[in-house]
């Protein structure tokens, strides 16, 4: 996901990161052979770089947890409405219609605020 860069600062080996919109943090190495980035080495040349959007691995990362941990929570709804219709005599079509009213009635935000706090925990990697 884009962000837009806010600022930057440097850390404790001396290496200039990007502060992001989302509140992410990217390495701007200017280390050749990884990435020639000259412009990283002045004032001006990191506040011409203010604003520019750069992709965010770690928002990617928080949104595939997010959208797995709500496909979970849907389709254990589902299967278990479905299994619960079973065990109540009805037909395959009254089944399938409560697994899909499970679908709809499911309570999802807690699903998402347990996911973006597994999400949002230290990984290890620096940032």
């Amino acid at each position: 996901m884009k962000q837009p860069i806010t600022g930057f600062h440097l850390d404790s080996e001396s290496h200039w990161v990007a502060d992001l919109a989302c509140g992410h943090r990217q390495h701007m190495r200017h280390t050749p052979p990884w990435m020639e980035r000259p412009w990283i080495l002045t004032e001006e040349g990191r506040r011409s770089r203010l604003g520019v959007e750069l992709e965010c691995q770690r928002c990617d990362e928080v949104g595939r947890a997010v959208a797995e941990a709500v496909r979970e929570a849907l389709v254990s709804a589902a299967r278990q409405a479905h299994e619960d219709a079973g065990l109540s005599g009805l037909c395959a079509e009254g089944r399938w219609e409560l697994a899909l009213d499970a679908l709809g009635t499911t309570e999802l935000t807690p699903v998402i605020l347990r996911a973006l706090a597994r999400a949002s925990e230290p990984s290890g990697r620096g940032g």
